[in-house]
């Protein structure tokens, strides 16, 4: 991760002038203006989203970057089983560099070294006390590898990390892997679920002649994976047999018995242990149940709500329905790190775009003119969610635990305890904002009553999230019981966390877009003769002319569910991602349309009959049937909610004719958003 931090002893540049960072006292810094000795004041989140603001680091960051805006991730081209071994490695330093920040006096490192690593740590034995050789020599022995192993890797990394900022687990990757990365002979293999073939376990990267890939591949699925646990002979009799009879060479024990292993542990555990196996996995999840959180972001809470409160459309006055939430909150502070607002139901790509909102700056005052800043940001070391689908997807948990470099932990299931402070939140603020609002669902049938949510219902999902964001960074300045005396409101105790362990690392605003794409979700494909096909269209780059590989070998590809209209495919050779647009013919009817709208025009073109399966849609098909769905939903809004919420997914205005739109049994009065939470304090 490229992540920048303010320090004491730091220059900077602010407004054409350097200054001189002389002490942080969170949200304070004090510094030396230019040539002056004079300490002057100011606060730590106005000077870092100062347009003029840029830290002499990043001068020289930018010098080195301009040449080459490319988006490369050599970690992406690697197998699960690779990027296992490079996960390996980057653990069995991870205590080391903790260590090196330790010696310099870096609190916050303390406490991870010690919320992680205290097995390294001997029975009365001072951490300060321990030196690096001791270290690695207790490391060395955890992983039954030799000193100079570790040194090794160490060494490695730190070159790495000189040559390339954030990048130093590159260094990581088994030179093995490296060849085989640049290697036509070399093939993805799709592991999928026996019963579930729509479902990709795992994805293992093999050197053996096409044709008895699917025969390898179906063994594996039926047999291997299975709770008959066959053993690594028992497989390999029933694919020489398969092979054999098919006239194809069959490949040798050996490499049967290697290929095996290398499909992730915790899958063939699960598969082929049952119950036994997803209780130890289980088990190592719940690591953080009950831990205290000890400091701003050690550990933040993510769950979804659907909202008690009926939402209109802006233009039509009609009633869309009740939109989903989707909340972070610093168990630490009880300030709320992340929100994602809007009618999609709780999913991975969902979770993704909170978190994306966690991790950026938020610019409230500007956007809505908040009273205060909604100034919490950067990377929790650990993210505590439900054990819903969308939280233990694959993506979800390789983006939190490889890409952001943070731990993700589930809550137990049936234990409703755990994960009470996110839930407890929305209990507060049910309590204190939506259940006071026009449209309001209330808490139960009883406590609603005779009251008409949908004929009072005022607000836009607009409306809700700035409703939403003041009453948020309102909150985190008002006195909060589970916090202590000493520092009662969120704020309070944020800071005062934060002069224990410094400021979080912050992303560049010219970095976001790395990061969204970055975050983007992965799938495998190949790329022939006509391109790569994703959910019937054709994506194709007109520059790279060496693309085309035999089916077999399948390519890293991102998607964005907000613009079908292109893909990016990852070089295996260099790790850099390219663009890749749709066809020409459609690239105009598609740009900038979300997946679920195209989804939704694919299922009318077939509905309709103008389109049979795997039959590709024209620039006409698309163009016609955009239209026709667009009338249809027009035609279905003013009676049924659903037809709305689509809509409203879509983007689509509903432009109907309401000559009465519904209005509130009392007169709207146009009321800043001051007036309006005087009057709910009321």
């Amino acid at each position: 991760m490229k992540l920048n931090k303010l320090k004491e002893n730091m220059e900077f540049h602010l407004q054409g002038v350097r200054h001189h960072v002389i002490s942080i006292e969170p949200p304070k810094v004090y510094v030396i203006k230019g040539r002056g000795t004079q300490e002057e004041e100011y606060d730590y989140f106005e000077i870092i989203n100062d347009p003029t603001f840029y830290s002499l680091d990043a001068v020289v960051k930018k010098t080195v970057e301009e040449n080459s805006k490319k988006h490369v991730s050599p970690l992406d081209t690697l197998t699960p089983e690779q990027r296992a071994i490079v996960s390996m490695r980057g653990e069995m330093i991870k205590p080391i560099l903790l260590l090196e920040k330790i010696k310099i006096g870096d609190q916050k490192a303390q406490l991870k070294f010690l919320d992680r690593y205290k097995h390294l740590i001997l029975k009365n034995e001072r951490l300060e006390n321990i030196t690096q050789e001791m270290l690695i020599k207790r490391i060395a022995a955890i992983y039954q590898v030799s000193d100079r192993t570790v040194y090794r890797r160490l060494a490695d990394f730190r070159k790495e990390e000189t040559s390339l900022p954030n990048q130093g687990l590159t260094a990581l990757i088994p030179k093995t892997s490296k060849q085989n990365l640049s290697r036509k002979d070399c093939y993805l293999l799709e592991i999928c679920h026996p019963k579930k073939k729509e479902l990709v376990l795992d994805v293992i990267r093999i050197r053996l002649p096409i044709e008895c890939h699917s025969i390898i591949k179906e063994v594996i699925e039926n047999e291997y994976l299975t709770l008959k646990n066959d053993s690594a002979k028992a497989i390999f009799d029933e694919i020489e047999a398969k092979c054999l009879l098919q006239g194809i060479i069959p490949p040798g024990y050996d490499t049967i018995y290697k290929l095996l292993n290398r499909i992730n542990p915790e899958i063939r555990a699960r598969m082929r242990q049952g119950k036994t196996g997803t209780e130890i996995y289980d088990e190592v999840e719940r690591g953080f149940s009950n831990t205290e959180a000890k400091y701003p972001l050690h550990i933040v809470e993510i769950d979804h709500t659907q909202l008690d409160l009926d939402v209109i459309d802006e233009k039509t006055g009609l009633v869309i329905g009740r939109p989903y939430i989707t909340l972070g909150i610093d168990v630490y502070s009880r300030k709320i790190w992340c929100m994602e607002v809007s009618f999609e139901p709780p999913s991975a790509d969902k979770v993704r775009r909170a978190i994306m909102h966690g991790l950026f700056f938020k610019d409230a005052k500007k956007r809505y003119n908040t009273l205060f800043e909604w100034d919490v940001y950067g990377i929790p070391s650990v993210i505590y969610m439900d054990n819903g689908p969308e939280f233990k997807n694959a993506a979800v948990k390789r983006m939190i635990n490889e890409t952001l470099q943070s731990h993700v932990q589930y809550r137990p299931v049936k234990t409703p305890r755990y994960g009470g402070t996110i839930e407890r939140y929305v209990g507060t603020l049910n309590s204190e904002l939506i259940h006071r609002l026009y449209g309001t669902r209330k808490g139960s049938v009883k406590e609603k009553g005779d009251y008409d949510s949908e004929k009072e219902a005022t607000f836009t999902l607009d409306d809700i999230r700035e409703l939403l964001t003041y009453y948020i960074t309102n909150y985190h300045y008002e006195v909060h019981k589970g916090l202590p005396l000493s520092f009662p409101t969120p704020a309070a105790r944020y800071y005062s966390g934060l002069e224990m362990v410094g400021f979080p690392e912050w992303i560049d605003r010219e970095e976001e877009e790395f990061y969204r794409m970055e975050l983007l979700p992965v799938i495998t494909k190949p790329y022939t003769r006509d391109g790569v096909r994703y959910e019937n269209v054709i994506y194709k780059n007109t520059t790279h002319h060496k693309l085309v590989r035999p089916r077999e070998f399948k390519y890293n590809v991102k998607y964005d569910s907000d613009d079908v209209s292109k893909l990016y495919l990852q070089i295996p050779e260099t790790g850099e991602y390219i663009v890749l647009n749709a066809e020409k013919g459609i690239f105009d009817e598609i740009e900038g349309v979300n997946r679920f709208t195209f989804k939704k025009v694919i299922e009318l073109l077939r509905e309709k009959g103008e389109l049979i399966s795997k039959q590709l849609p024209n620039s006409e098909m698309i163009k016609t049937a955009k239209a026709l769905l667009f009338q249809r939903i027009q035609g279905l809004v003013k009676t049924r909610r659903k037809a709305r919420q689509q809509a409203e997914r879509m983007g689509l205005e509903m432009g109907i004719n309401v000559t009465v739109p519904p209005k509130p049994s009392k007169p709207r009065t146009v009321l800043s958003l001051n007036d309006m939470f005087d009057q709910l304090n009321e």
